[in-house]
């Protein structure tokens, strides 16, 4: 009597199998998970912990970049913020944030802290991200440890902030540890000289006419650029009317009369392959000036003159305005001993010669 053996039941084989898969796989990731947080001595190591101030703090800005920079002289850095606001097609104003650990006291453990850069009667603090220096502004009194002073700066910004010393490292921003001492701002550009500490200021809007420039000069007082008190800037040490970028080299075929005013006056002291003085005057005009006798302005010898500063140009259009105008000119002279006169105002007549502009005589 024959039996038959029993057969394998391959499916239920597989089913098992699809059962053990999961099971395999599950190991295999815990194995990888171990195998990747162990370093090549066998020990494990740490998960990363760090903050991302754009990522975990500030979600809600555009922020454009953090920089470390010790801006509150003590030693450590802080994180310099920069993020855009009212973002429009990745456009808009910029404004800044600095975070420093501090300590809060009601607490006695170290926080970190946002303190705001205020800039009077504005909301944003660039239209571009800005760079950041640290300058010695304002002087210490003696005895007193010096801190630097922050400056933001653009081509058309610059603003300038003085740590409250009392407050540094504290958790608290009112009044603000970072106080602004100085801001200008100008669609045609501003310049800070780090030597002398003077700030330059350019508009165009007074001579959009012949696209001449108007410059005003600035010094910080004792306690920056601000009076006493206020945040109303400190009177301008100087100014004056200017070429945007030199006396340009076709200066003789400009059609503004004003513009040859203005390089007539800036032509002395300078020396180069331009236009001479006698260049921009008529032939009688130019020889009353080669005879010593043309009333400019000047009264002394010519060689004692070192420069002629323009303050100010108005133009005025004659009946006949294409062949003849008025041009005023406020200017002050400064010697070869550095002494300077008084403002001097000079009223021109010029007129059209070989189609080119002349300054013909100064009246009365």
């Amino acid at each position: 009597m024959s039996s038959a053996l029993p057969q394998p039941d391959f499916s239920e084989r597989r089913s098992s199998a699809r059962c053990l898969l999961p099971r395999l796989l599950l190991v295999l990731v815990l194995l990888v998970g171990m195998v990747s947080a162990c370093t090549e001595d066998g020990t494990e190591e740490p998960p990363a912990k760090t903050i991302s101030l754009p990522d975990d703090v500030l979600q809600d800005k555009a922020v454009l970049d953090v920089l470390r920079e010790d801006t509150d002289t003590d030693a450590d850095k802080e994180w310099v913020v920069f993020y855009r606001f009212d973002r429009v097609n990745e456009t808009g104003p910029v404004a800044a944030l600095i975070y420093d650990v501090v300590v809060d006291l009601g607490l006695d453990l170290p926080i970190v802290y946002p303190y705001k850069l205020r800039i009077p009667q504005e909301n944003y603090l660039a239209q571009v991200q800005p760079k950041v220096a640290l300058i010695d502004l304002i002087n210490e009194p003696a005895g007193v440890t010096p801190r630097k002073e922050l400056l933001f700066h653009t081509d058309n910004e610059l603003a300038f902030f003085e740590v409250e010393r009392n407050l540094v490292n504290q958790a608290a921003d009112d009044p603000p540890l970072y106080r602004c001492v100085g801001f200008f701002r100008s669609a045609d550009g501003v310049k800070y000289n780090e030597g002398n500490h003077e700030v330059e200021v350019t508009s165009r809007t007074a001579y959009e006419r012949s696209q001449l420039v108007a410059r005003r000069y600035y010094q910080p007082g004792e306690g920056g650029y601000f009076a006493a008190g206020t945040t109303n800037l400190l009177p301008p040490t100087g100014s004056k009317v200017d070429f945007p970028s030199g006396i340009p080299e076709d200066i003789l075929d400009t059609p503004y009369p004003e513009k040859i005013v203005l390089a007539f006056y800036q032509t002395f002291g300078q020396s180069g392959d331009g236009p001479v003085i006698i260049d921009y005057l008529t032939a009688p005009a130019a020889d009353q000036f080669m005879k010593g006798t043309l009333r400019y302005g000047w009264s002394h010898p010519l060689e004692k003159l070192k420069l002629a500063v323009v303050k100010e140009l108005r133009y005025y259009a004659t009946e006949d305005a294409s062949q003849a105008a008025v041009v005023v000119v406020q200017v002050v002279f400064h010697n070869t001993e550095g002494e300077k006169s008084s403002l001097i105002e000079v009223r021109w007549t010029l007129k059209r010669v070989d189609n080119q502009w002349k300054m013909d005589f100064p009246q009365p």
